[in-house]
Parts: structure tokens; C-alpha cells; sequence
């Protein structure tokens, strides 16, 4: 009895075409190599900065450095796709495997945090924790597959 809702099998081409790119460029733009424009786009809600003058509340603008944006977008699109989209023969065994990459996912992201948690404070650590947003997803795509590609 498998009772996962996923997407339909054809998703999956459709998200690792998405999710690799923007995982290698959302990489190599935290790396400076590519210069991102910021743009003013209106939001939902802006809070600001510390010592910014932008307003904050709700539908103000704010300026949004665009590439990380907009990878960090893909990503999780991509992600999601892939990660969640059926296989050609989905059963229990499949279903046994996606319980796993979530559990090592988690089990591994959770041991970073407290990591962090424990030794790194300031900015750097606020950095740290925009990245690991990213960590379970990556780390349950790519676990699946190797499992799925091991069996």
C-alpha cells in the first residue's frame, strides 16, 4: 500500500533540469564570480536592515540582490521535482528508500545546526543558516538517487 502523494513520473526530468543549474550557479554566485544587480521589487513584507533606510511593513519594496534570489528559488523548485516525483515502478521498497534519505537528511542537518549552534556566532552564523535552508533537500535528492542507483 503505498499512500505518498507525489507528482507524476515526467516532473522528475523536468526538475533535475532545473535543480542542477541553479545548484551550480547558486554556488558560484556565492562566490562573487557573478555580478548580481540588485533590483527593487515590490513584497509582501520588508522588515529591513539594521541601518538601512528602506521602509518596512507591509507591500513596501525592497531591494533584493537578484541571482541568489532566483537560484535559491530554482533550487527548491528543481528540488522539489525531483525529489518528490514518482519513479517508473513505485512500491514499498521506494518507499523505504525516500524514508531514509529523509531520515539521514535530517540526522545529518540537525548535527550541523547544533554544530553551529555551538560554535559559531555573528553573522557568520546567520550565513551558515541561509545555506543549510538548503541542506535537507540537496542532501534527500541526492541520497535517493544514489540509493535508487545502488539497488
Amino acid at each position: 500500500m503505498n499512500t505518498l502523494q507525489l507528482f507524476p513520473n515526467r516532473y522528475k526530468k523536468i526538475g533535475w533540469f532545473i535543480f542542477i543549474p541553479s545548484l551550480i550557479l547558486g554556488i558560484i554566485s556565492l562566490t562573487g564570480i557573478i555580478n548580481s544587480s540588485e533590483i527593487s521589487l515590490p513584497v509582501f513584507y520588508n522588515s529591513g536592515f539594521p541601518l538601512s533606510n528602506e521602509d518596512s511593513g507591509l507591500f513596501k519594496t525592497a531591494e533584493i540582490d537578484f541571482f541568489p534570489n532566483l537560484f535559491g528559488i530554482l533550487i527548491i523548485i528543481g528540488g522539489i521535482l525531483v525529489g518528490f516525483s514518482k519513479e517508473k515502478v513505485e512500491d514499498e521498497y521506494i518507499s523505504s528508500l525516500r524514508l531514509k534519505s529523509v531520515f539521514l537528511s535530517l540526522i545529518v542537518t540537525y548535527s550541523i545546526i547544533l554544530i553551529l549552534f555551538l560554535t559559531i556566532f555573528g553573522t557568520l552564523f546567520f550565513t551558515a543558516m541561509i545555506l543549510i535552508m538548503f541542506l535537507p533537500l540537496v542532501l534527500y535528492v541526492f541520497r535517493f538517487n544514489y540509493l535508487l542507483l545502488k539497488k
